[in-house]
């Protein structure tokens, strides 16, 4: 961590509020969170009991419970924005980090989500059809629906933990051991608190009759103490122990559990005596906001401080950069004031970093390039062959088009390059003497070995114009004798022209005359 820094980001508002605001906003999102889970939890099963179990009652409270589902998933969808959002620029860092680490994973919560509302939409649709059809599609749209919390849990799990994140890298990005475990608690903890809330809320909104308001209430009860006993083992299985600030908060939390749970038996042991929304409503909020509270302080625990670590390195990031500013601002300056309106200009800031000061193909840049620079000292082309290069390119080389400078300066550069190494002018003569009978052999070696993918007349072949780079036209492109004896030898670095070296050394130089000819003198 200590080479990691960020841009110091100016937060859109203080800490605290940016603080309070995730937390309220989070809280909203999530209890229609555990709305929308709840709803197809129980929706299914008594799916299943209505149609498996024979009981059309059942079956009748799944279909007004199911209808809940859409209103549900809408509002959770839509109040999930603003925490989305918030935490983003509150903790950017660990929460994009989490977020890369599976991000298989979380590109798939797209998919998961679009087949889950398809599921359900088309299962109330679909409640009193042959029991194969809904069994279908309530399974479908359930799995693909709890898998969503548990990708939010693994990436939340993973990002709270930066220790631990090479570690992740390294086991395949996986969670493993300790964290393997925190994370099926927290999610399974998530999923019993959906079966809570939503029972409660359908035995309120959906159920008709007393008996149906017994079943949900029976189901209340269970999925109570199921999330006493997951709280524990969530709270047992935590990385690090929480402070007393979150002890606190979570005992208030599981003060406001154990009155409800008593309220609870209370009413189940009362046949007259129903659940009364004016108790309920505020006792879970209270387990809600309590647990959420302390969740977060857990969270901010591990956040915060790794923030904070950030910025300071950020900072002695620009302090050791700082000594640089004024003069990496005067070069800029200094080139903002360059005018691109003459050739010399032109070369020496679009062409000398990888053709090098002199032309000789031997720039900065060059090493770097597997398809060598050109030496244009060395080139002698026709004027409109340079034109064609410098406004197309070379395919499979380094070399781009400059088709964003005109043609002023274009020509500009061209006679620049031309003044300064001759490019326009002949090859020039051998500094050897060829033997007719030699001349002879070397015109059969070009016949045999160079025509595939030069061409008899020097312009490539159908195929040579394929490759990248493809070959030059020697009717119009020549290089002086000596490179082009060296090119011959030694081939040329990242192109299919191989080399030549085991022809005696008389026959390349005639290959140089026979190439040379292409173009004329």
């Amino acid at each position: 961590m200590n080479n990691l820094f960020d841009l110091l980001l100016q937060k859109p508002m203080p800490e605290p509020w940016l603080q309070g605001l995730l937390f309220v906003s989070f809280a909203l999102h999530l209890l229609f969170v555990l709305f929308t889970l709840g709803t197809a939890i129980l929706a299914f099963s008594y799916l299943l009991s209505g149609h498996w179990g024979g009981k059309p009652q059942s079956l009748r409270l799944a279909g007004r419970i199911a209808k809940a589902f859409m209103g549900h998933k809408s509002l959770a969808v839509v109040l999930g924005v603003a925490p989305l959002l918030l935490i983003q620029v509150a903790f950017t860092i660990p929460f994009f980090t989490g977020v890369n680490l599976f991000a298989p994973y979380w590109l798939a919560i797209i998919a998961l989500l679009i087949v889950a509302f398809l599921a359900f939409d088309v299962l109330v649709h679909h409640l009193d059809s042959h029991r194969l059809i809904p069994l279908i599609l309530g399974i479908t749209g359930l799995l693909t629906l709890l898998a969503v919390p548990g990708i939010f849990v693994l990436i939340l799990t993973a990002s709270e933990h930066p220790a631990r994140w090479i570690t992740i890298i390294e086991q395949g990005y996986r969670l493993n051991g300790s964290l393997a475990v925190h994370w099926l608690f927290r999610y399974l903890h998530v999923l019993g608190a959906a079966v809570v809330f939503g029972a409660a809320f359908h035995c309120f909104f959906a159920a008709d009759e007393r008996e149906e308001r017994k079943s949900l209430l029976r189901l209340l009860v269970a999925a109570t103490l199921l999330q006493i006993v997951l709280g524990i083992l969530l709270y047992a299985s935590l990385p690090d122990k929480p402070g007393m600030i979150v002890n606190l908060a979570l005992f208030i939390g599981v003060g406001g559990v154990a009155l409800f749970l008593w309220y609870l038996f209370t009413i189940g042991s009362k046949e007259d005596t129903l659940l009364s929304l004016q108790i309920t409503a505020p006792a879970m909020m209270c387990i809600l906001v309590s647990m959420l509270l302390g969740r977060q302080l857990i969270q901010n625990r591990t956040y915060l401080p790794l923030t904070v670590a950030l910025q300071e390195n950020t900072r002695a990031h620009s302090r050791e950069t700082g000594a640089f500013t004024q003069e990496s601002l005067a070069r800029y300056r200094t080139k903002l004031n360059v005018v691109y309106d003459n050739g010399a200009t032109i070369y020496a800031q679009s062409c000398a970093f990888c053709h090098g000061e002199l032309a000789d193909g031997a720039g900065p840049e060059a090493k770097n390039m597997a398809v060598r620079p050109e030496n244009i000292a060395a080139v002698r082309t026709t004027a409109p062959y340079l034109h064609k290069i410098l406004t197309e390119g070379v395919p499979g080389s380094a070399m781009p088009y400059f088709t964003f400078l005109d043609r002023n300066k274009l020509d500009a550069l061209a006679e620049y390059l031309n003044a300064s190494h001759h490019l326009t002018e002949k090859p020039g003569a051998l500094p050897a003497v060829i033997s007719a009978a030699t001349l002879k052999q070397a015109e059969q070696v070009y016949a045999q070995t160079c025509t595939p993918c030069h061409g008899n007349d020097g312009k490539g072949t159908e195929q040579s114009r394929g490759y990248r780079p493809p070959p030059p036209d020697f009717t119009a492109y020549s290089l002086t004798p000596q490179w082009m004896f060296e090119v011959i030898s030694n081939g040329y670095n990242g192109t299919l022209m191989p080399g030549f070296g085991n022809l005696p050394e008389t026959v390349r130089w005639g290959l140089v005359e026979v190439v040379t000819a292409k173009r004329g003198r």
